[in-house]
């Protein structure tokens, strides 16, 4: 027997043992005893059998350290949980982004739409779940869904990675530093690809198994269902199915599964469609239909051009490329595509598509780092494999996997760690001048006043608790937004106007200010506030 032969059945067997049903028990025991052989060079190349009872033991062991093990991933998943500004006790030093998307949910709760009273780049399912995030006026609730999210995550790459390599340990180590990759790249929790992430490690799971088992199709209802919910909560994490979709649709051309591939098509427009008419009855009731393919789909991709200061735009994302793993999982793929077998279509589609969604990234015109979490399901695949050598070896996993990683994961655990505090250091200065305007806002108006604030975040908004009546619009948006804004500051009555300095006031609002609102200072020289004569 060849030793190819004999690593693709341990392959296939390994993949078997992690189902919990005794049908699929079983299953696993008859194969696992019919051709359980390896040859041993050390002998000559006599054939070695691994007996039944052992077997049977394995799979036991396996199964009760994978109960042992999600309840370790669900520990590191709250203690990486800590660090997201959704958590009451440190939403008061959210970044400009996260404050965004945690006003957002706030907006929503005092009658605000989304795409439409204030600007959006999530999926309209995101904005509802900070609607429902923020319901009891604090964003906790928020915060849980954002647990459940991460948890979900680590649980769902542990049995992707004990199902490739029979391996508790190594499912638990990956599992819980891909949690520390979506924590740090989610940025502080409140964004559309960390909702969106589990769903899409579920199917790499699934297409996994798939391509290497040729599992029954019934599943493919719910991967319509999974990339609809995607699609309509991060647009951009939603391209992993597309590109999926494509090598399905290739893998069964090419091996003549006609029949079999306009099935899997029936069953994921099934899927598709169930979210899509779903999500479309609460997009027409908001009246958010094409606002929100507008400004979440259509707009990030036609408006191209890194701005500000693109050399620091690039040693960040090459920092963060590194320090979560990307490149090293991209080279990895790289190296498993001469053993992917039948999957070796899905596995070189994944390397292209990891390359588009990190193209997408660094060329948008304002570069938001959170997207590119939408890159690590591409390369999920490849990581449970790359330990496969160090557990034939019976080597230290751990040690193997940071060696793979270069180190890097060691930094990516103190990145999401660090970052909320360096953050908060590095702007102190703004953020006591913001809480002083707090202050003054709280104590000169009511919850009914309405208040504009022209600054990098949303801080002073969600602080305060008072919304505005019009947004600042993207500075890449198109110019048909910016003639909008221009007739809704011509009307605006807010009680107040707040501008940062260093800022950039439109000409409109300078008019504005100028004939209808009086400057009355402010206790710092960071922010002039300007109320309504």
């Amino acid at each position: 027997m060849s030793k190819e032969y004999g690593s693709r059945t341990e392959r296939r067997l390994r993949e078997a043992v992690q189902h919990n049903s005794k049908q699929d028990e079983e299953l696993v025991s008859d194969k696992r005893t019919t051709i359980e052989e390896e040859k041993d060079e050390a002998k000559g190349g006599v054939i070695k059998r691994t007996p039944r009872a052992e077997l049977e033991h394995q799979s036991e062991h396996f199964k009760i350290n994978s109960w042992l093990s999600y309840f370790l991933t669900a520990g590191f998943g709250l203690i990486f949980s800590f660090t997201f500004y959704s958590f009451p006790l440190t939403n008061n030093f959210a970044t400009p982004l996260q404050s965004e998307y945690l006003y957002s949910g706030f907006a929503m709760n005092q009658g605000l739409t989304p795409y439409n009273d204030f600007f959006g780049a999530g999926g309209p399912l995101f904005y509802l779940l900070n609607y429902l995030g923020n319901f009891t006026g604090s964003s906790i609730i928020l915060y849980f869904i954002e647990l459940i999210a991460l948890i979900a995550s680590g649980i769902l790459t542990y049995r992707l990675v004990a199902r490739q390599t029979f391996s508790s340990s190594a499912g638990l180590i990956i599992a819980g530093f891909t949690m520390a990759i979506v924590a740090g790249l989610g940025r502080g929790g409140a964004a559309p690809t960390l909702l969106a992430f589990p769903f899409a490690v579920w199917a790499v799971d699934f297409l996994d198994t798939y391509f290497h088992e040729d599992e029954k199709d019934g599943k493919f209802v719910v991967f319509g269902l999974f990339a609809a919910i995607v699609f309509m909560i991060s647009p951009m994490m939603s391209i992993f199915f597309i590109v999926s979709a494509v090598a399905l649709l290739v893998f069964n051309l090419s091996h003549l599964k006609i029949g079999r591939g306009i099935y899997q098509f029936l069953s994921v427009l099934f899927g598709l469609l169930v979210i899509i008419y779903s999500v479309s009855f609460y997009t027409l009731n908001d009246q958010t239909i094409y606002t929100s393919l507008e400004q979440s789909v259509l707009i990030p991709l036609t408006q191209f051009g890194m701005t500000g200061d693109v050399l620091l735009t690039i040693a960040k994302a090459i920092v963060l490329v590194l320090v979560f793993g990307i490149v090293t999982g991209f080279v990895h793929g790289i190296v498993q595509i001469k053993e992917a077998s039948s999957a070796t279509i899905w596995y070189v589609m994944l390397l292209v598509g990891a390359v588009l969604v990190g193209l997408l990234v660094f060329i948008a015109p304002e570069f938001d780092s959170t997207n590119l979490l939408a890159i690590v399901p591409f390369l999920m695949v490849f990581q449970g494999r790359s330990l496969v050598s160090a557990i034939d070896d019976k080597r230290n996993l751990l040690l193997a996997y940071l060696q793979n990683k270069l180190f890097a994961p060691i930094l990516a655990v103190v990145f999401v760690f660090a970052s909320p505090f360096v953050y908060h250091w590095m702007n102190q200065t703004t953020f006591s001048s913001e809480k002083a305007v707090v202050q003054y806002v709280q104590e000169n108006t009511t919850t009914d006043d309405h208040v504009y604030v022209v600054s990098e975040d949303k801080n002073i908004n969600l602080l305060s608790e008072r919304t505005a009546t019009i947004d600042n619009v993207p500075s890449y948006y198109p110019k048909k937004f910016k003639q909008t804004y221009d007739l809704n500051v011509a009307n605006l009555k807010d009680k107040l106007v707040i501008i940062q300095a260093g800022q950039k006031v439109p000409s409109s609002l300078s008019a504005t200010l100028s004939k209808n609102y009086k400057s009355i200072g402010s206790n710092t020289g960071e922010f002039t506030i300007y109320q309504l004569k």
